[in-house]
């Protein structure tokens, strides 16, 4: 049961993620799914994203049913901590908050919170989830997904990078210099 605990937590975010889509769909007409729209490169990123995702999520349920999870304790506090920087930092974007990136689509930035510490909270919490489940599963199979999704997030974060530079020039630029990328790097 307890080497359950990481994947609850990425379920309780999956959740909670879609509540968040919906709500603020409901609230301000905004549809924060833009993966679902996705064209060129960035549909190959978000492919790669939603696969990597599943399945490390299919590894974490597989290790949890056959009852051969692997280092459960530090798999759950890595991803429990991931989970609630995901969770924080997309409550702190409010309506900035999207699933991706449509042209002259970007309401505002978000410098505050979490954010004055990385510029992609959501992005490393969700890194530390995918850690987590890759550790609690702990098959070559499952680091692959980890490392593919690390990969997308990378390459998705750039193609946000271009779109906020675009939208909001210097001020985002001056964003950029003072606060890192991930976390001090």
């Amino acid at each position: 049961m307890l080497a359950s605990i990481p994947l609850l937590a990425f379920a309780i975010v999956l959740i909670a993620t879609v509540i968040r889509g919906v709500a603020l769909r409901v609230r301000s007409g905004d549809n924060a799914w833009a993966f679902a729209k996705a064209t060129g490169f960035q549909r190959w990123t978000s492919s790669a994203f939603v696969l990597s995702i599943l399945v490390l999520a299919g590894a974490s349920a597989l290790a949890a049913v056959r009852g051969d999870a692997h280092n459960w304790i530090a798999s759950s506090l890595i991803v429990v901590a991931g989970a609630i920087i995901v969770l924080v930092g997309q409550h702190q974007m409010g309506r900035a908050w999207r699933i991706g990136v449509r042209e002259s689509d970007a309401p505002v930035f978000v410098s505050k919170g979490l954010f004055r510490i990385s510029r992609n909270p959501v992005f490393v919490g969700m890194i530390l989830m995918g850690l987590g489940m890759a550790l609690v599963a702990n098959t070559w199979w499952s680091w692959c997904a980890w490392l593919a999704f690390v990969v997308s997030c990378h390459f998705q974060v750039a193609i946000e990078e271009r779109h906020l530079t675009a939208n909001f020039g210097q001020s985002y630029l001056n964003f950029q210099a003072r606060v890192p990328r991930w976390i001090g790097f």
